[in-house]
């Protein structure tokens, strides 16, 4: 499977010379992720703390992505009520997107603490029968977190197509923090807990206040 462009440019704008390893870790999950269940045609992998979700497709030889989102959405059968688990389930596979017949995500504890979600995505809807406790071994998820068919509209890549430029919002939040607490002789805590006191007495996000400051001169 190969990064979605998306990713690449978001893990291209997360690097740093000290956690250049990401890359590298991203790999090896992908690696055991196809070893371990041959019929995955998609992973995604989010860091839960940075709220960043990096996602691999399979490509056909022609360069063409295996799985292809769903484009509509579908509505409940006639009858149907919110506690009727085989309308949810039935829902559920109306929305799978095509190429993905069934999923699994899986966490990542260290610590005590959820750092990693491991989504995987199947062309076959038994590909994760029997399966499960060499995916959480070879992973190092943790079994009993594992949920099934919770991802079958492939969500994960929307989460990732949007990573870069939440990652470009997040870069101009520090700059113009950096900035008011040069301004203000703040430090950099004190900054950002007023850009955001600020934005949120405008009734508008962080970015937004972020632009505005950076927009006025500095006197």
């Amino acid at each position: 499977m190969e990064l979605l462009p998306q990713s690449r440019e978001a893990l291209d704008e997360y690097l740093t010379p000290a956690g250049d390893d990401l890359e590298d870790q991203l790999s090896v999950i992908e690696s055991w992720a196809v070893k371990t269940v041959p019929e995955c045609v998609a992973m995604s992998v989010t860091l839960l703390e940075e709220d960043l979700t990096f996602t691999f497709v399979r490509r056909t030889a022609d360069g063409v992505d295996v799985v292809v989102p769903v484009g509509t959405s579908p509505q409940p059968a006639a009858g149907w009520h919110a506690l009727d688990e085989d309308g949810w389930a039935a829902l559920a596979r109306q929305q799978a997107a095509a190429g993905i017949a069934s999923t699994v995500s899986l966490p990542v504890v260290h610590r005590d603490r959820v750092v990693l979600g491991i989504d995987l995505y199947a062309c076959t809807p038994h590909a994760f029968d029997d399966r499960l406790e060499d995916l959480a071994r070879s992973l190092g998820a943790w079994r009993d977190g594992a949920v099934t068919n919770a991802d079958l509209a492939f969500e994960s890549r929307r989460r990732a197509e949007e990573a870069p430029q939440r990652l470009k919002e997040r870069r101009t939040v520090e700059v113009a923090v950096g900035l008011l607490a040069a301004r203000q002789g703040l430090d950099v805590e004190s900054a950002r807990a007023m850009l955001h006191s600020c934005a949120h007495q405008a009734g508008i996000e962080d970015v937004q206040a972020a632009l505005v400051l950076l927009a006025i001169p500095d006197h």
